[in-house]
């Protein structure tokens, strides 16, 4: 996938799909949206790709509202294709990260009230001890938990189960599956699920309260949100969870083929970073409190505009990146939200205080559509590319080298997948110099904006959004060795076939340290199908299993030694044969394998089960 779908994905809300039926509000057809078209002529090009979309989609909600007042709301298609469920307002979907934005006001309410303070080390909140994989003394404040800028990579571990009998409590799920810290507080930005879980831990620890208990009186309660469930398990609303038996997730294909995954239904053990479900009519409400000026989540409105005000931004300028946890993104206006994903939905919600537009959309479907990436757009418009381009000339450039995006695994023995995201910027295009340390990228007339960053260790990057871009000038080594890693785990397969069949036929010569030098190659194929093992593995359970995890870290540990043992024989056989050329060359060979595997087994850390 090219960089620039990468970017378009972070900075883009996701959109909608369309099946057969929409009931608009005819009295507001008339009304203009944001991007200059009227609601009447949204819903026409809604409409005129339900033919182009016929079995491509399975369903799809909308709605979109002005202030205190819903203008359009449309169900799409079914919720179930075999049963013939139709979606409509009692339909229930996921709603993924847009969940982390229940955690970021109920932390601003206890600042509010004075219980909780956005600078001060979380560490003062939590448990003594709590967290025990920090690679740095520094403070880590809800600030850095907000910008996700904690500098925690991807967690290793699975923070999600398939049985609800399975879900533990809060703070013993996130302690078991802490992350790798592998940036300093502040330094750097990389979206994380298991920070998010951790302020709402952190929500409990400080109320007092369960998390989800104070979700529901503080929040879900003073809205009138009666059909949305927080808990993993959705057992804290019966009706919610009824509902969501009878959701399916569908997967389609680009040729057209269609996956039934049934109800999908995975328990999210870190659930307030992702497991809140409900209706279209909830999410819409929830919006609208935040374009309500009278700010009916907080105790003063002056709470809701720091909010807006933005607490991370684009270089040295004004333009915000962040919002304490919300995201804002520049259409033709700057808007402000969440989107959120899971295996089994996708949702978005976005609005602007200014105008009080706002919208939010559910699917059932994963990997999104053309609505999923277009409605949005179609709403609100794009970002002009002269918006914020100082008159006159202006400098551009196209940085050169591979980046890798600081939102992968970066420790543990799923580190080698963080290698194989690696971009090059000067594929799409030039990049142009707007203001200090900022930049954008056209595209047709609109634009995409980005952050130059210099790290403390001398290296660059771009930071867009949730996640930034850090040039690795060793990137093309790096992936090299992992594939000759691989190569040598093949070759080994390979010459101990051949070795079989020279035994059967009576015609292999032994010599001394044969049976090490033959191990050593059995150690490479283990290795790497244990590499397999653990890669299959983790896409199967959304992460590694602890018991899992440490059997093949154990597993690599005694490939590596063997693979070692068979180095240092190879090197004294290749001594004691010096005369034979055959022998050296062969036990040269054997050397260097040996030593490229335990290279990329210690660089990758396909032993490491502990501290990632």
């Amino acid at each position: 996938m090219k960089l620039i779908q990468k970017l378009s994905a972070v900075v883009c809300a996701a959109g909608l799909t369309l099946s057969a039926v929409a009931v608009p509000f005819v009295h507001a057809e008339d009304a203009v949206l944001p991007s200059g078209l009227t609601l009447g002529e949204f819903r026409q090009i809604l409409e005129e790709e339900e033919p182009k979309l016929e079995g491509k989609f399975a369903s799809a909600e909308i709605g979109i509202f002005q202030g205190d007042e819903v203008l359009y709301t449309g169900y799409f298609g079914e919720i179930n294709l075999t049963e013939h469920i139709p979606a409509d307002e009692n339909s229930v979907y996921e709603w993924g990260s847009i969940s982390k934005t229940f955690v970021w006001v109920s932390v601003l309410q206890l600042w509010e009230q004075g219980k909780l303070d956005l600078e001060e080390d979380i560490r003062h909140y939590l448990p003594e001890g709590y967290l025990q994989h920090l690679s740095y003394n520094d403070p880590i404040t809800m600030l850095n938990l907000m910008n996700h800028n904690a500098g925690w990579c991807e967690n290793t571990y699975s923070i999600s189960c398939k049985e609800a009998e399975d879900v533990r409590p809060l703070g013993e799920a996130l302690q078991d599956t802490e992350p790798a810290q592998m940036h300093r507080p502040g330094e750097v930005s990389s979206y994380s699920n298991w920070g998010a879980a951790l302020a709402g831990y952190i929500v409990e620890c400080v109320s007092g309260m369960d998390y989800c208990d104070y979700v529901h009186e503080h929040i879900l309660e003073p809205l009138g949100m009666e059909h949305t469930a927080i808990n993993p398990t959705h057992s804290d609303n019966p009706w919610v969870q009824q509902q969501r038996e009878a959701l399916h997730s569908y997967r389609f294909s680009p040729i057209g083929t269609k996956s039934d995954l049934d109800t999908c239904i995975e328990y999210i053990e870190g659930y307030p970073a992702g497991a809140a479900t409900g209706t279209l009519a909830d999410l819409m409400t929830y919006g609208q409190a935040f374009v309500d000026p009278d700010a009916p989540l907080f105790q003063n409105p002056e709470t809701l505009e720091m909010l807006f005000s933005g607490s991370d931004f684009y270089g040295e300028s004004d333009i915000p990146v962040c919002c304490y946890g919300f995201w804002p993104t520049e259409y033709s206006i700057r808007v402000y939200g969440h989107s959120g994903a899971t295996y089994a939905c996708n949702a978005d919600l976005i609005f602007d205080p200014e105008t009080g537009f706002g919208m939010a959309v559910l699917v059932n479907e994963y990997g999104g559509n053309w609505y999923m990436n277009n409605a949005v757009g179609l709403a609100f418009g794009a970002l002009s590319d002269t918006k914020y381009a100082p008159s006159g000339n202006t400098e551009t450039f196209i940085p050169e080298g591979y980046y890798l995006p600081t939102r992968s695994y970066y420790r543990g023995m799923m580190k080698f997948m963080g290698f194989l995201n690696g971009s090059k910027m000067d594929d799409i295009g030039e990049f142009e110099r707007i203001g200090e340390n900022v930049c954008q990228i056209r595209q047709n007339g609109a634009a995409v904006l980005l952050a130059e960053k210099r790290y403390p260790d001398g290296t660059s990057g771009f930071a867009v959004s949730s996640v930034e871009y850090i040039r690795d000038n060793l990137y093309i080594g790096k992936l090299a060795l992992l594939a000759v890693y691989l190569v040598l785990a093949v070759i080994s397969s390979y010459l101990l076939r051949i070795q079989w069949k020279l035994r059967k036929a009576k015609r292999w010569t032994a010599c001394k340290g044969d049976g090490i030098i033959t191990a050593g190659q059995m150690a490479k194929l283990v290795s790497g199908l244990g590499l397999l093992a653990a890669a299959i593995c983790f896409s199967l359970f959304s992460g590694m299993h602890r018991t899992g995890a440490i059997a093949i870290g154990i597993v690599q540990m005694v490939c590596m030694a063997v693979c070692a043992a068979a180095c240092v024989t190879s090197i004294v056989s290749m001594a004691l044969n010096r005369k034979n050329r055959t022998a050296v060359l062969w036990h040269a060979f054997d050397t260097a394998g040996n030593l490229f595997a335990v290279w990329a087994m210690a660089y990758f850390e396909m032993y490491r089960f502990w501290g990632c």
